[in-house]
C-alpha cells in the first residue's frame, strides 16, 4: 500500500468492554464490530474478483470507460453501491490499463491505499480469523462468567492474554 502503511486488525474489546475488532492504519485508531468485519473480508474477496475481470475485459481490447460502465452496472443490478463498511474501510474494484494491474483500492476518511488482488484475499483471511476470534473469545468469557468460574476482571485478563498470544504469532 502506499506509504508502507499496514492496516492492523486484532480481537479485543472497546472502552465500554464490548467484544469488538480493533483496526489501526497508519496513525488512525478505530473499533468495529465482528459483522462489519466480516462483511468487509468478504467484500475484500469479491472486489477482487471483480477489479480482475476488469482487467480480463480490458486485455479484450474494450475500451477501459466500456469496462468501468459494464462493472458498474454489473453492481447496481446486483444491488451494489459500496463495499466494506462505513465502520471498517470502503472498497472499490480497479484496474491500472496502463500497468495492466487489477487493484482493490482502500479509503478511510483521508486515508487510501490500494491492494493486489491476492493481497486482498490475504487481508480477508486475516480478517476473518480475527472476526472469529473475537466472537470466539466473547462466547467464552461470557460462559466463564456465566457459570460463576470467573469475574468480569477475570475475563477482561483472559481476553488480554489471549490478545497476546495472537499477536505473537
Amino acid at each position: 500500500m502506499p506509504g508502507d502503511e499496514t492496516i492492523w486488525v486484532t480481537s479485543t474489546r472497546d472502552p465500554d468492554g464490548r467484544p469488538v475488532c480493533e483496526i489501526n492504519w497508519g496513525d488512525k485508531h478505530y473499533y468495529a464490530p465482528v459483522a462489519d468485519v466480516r462483511q468487509t473480508a468478504l467484500d475484500l474477496v469479491t472486489c477482487a474478483a471483480y477489479a480482475e475481470m476488469m482487467m480480463k475485459l480490458a486485455a479484450l481490447g474494450l475500451p477501459a470507460g466500456h469496462v468501468s460502465a459494464f462493472t458498474t452496472d454489473l453492481l447496481s443490478d446486483a444491488g451494489r453501491t459500496m463495499f466494506g463498511t462505513p465502520r471498517t474501510v470502503t472498497l472499490l474494484p480497479a484496474g491500472s490499463t496502463k500497468r495492466k494491474q487489477a487493484l482493490v483500492l482502500l479509503r478511510r476518511g483521508s486515508s487510501e491505499g490500494a491492494l493486489s488482488p491476492d493481497e486482498a484475499r490475504g487481508m480477508a483471511l486475516d480478517w476473518l480469523q480475527v472476526a472469529e476470534a473475537t466472537e470466539s473469545d466473547q462466547l467464552v468469557a461470557e460462559a466463564l462468567r456465566a457459570t460463576g468460574i470467573a469475574s468480569e476482571a477475570e475475563t477482561g485478563k483472559l481476553f488480554g492474554y489471549l490478545r497476546e498470544l495472537r499477536e505473537r504469532k
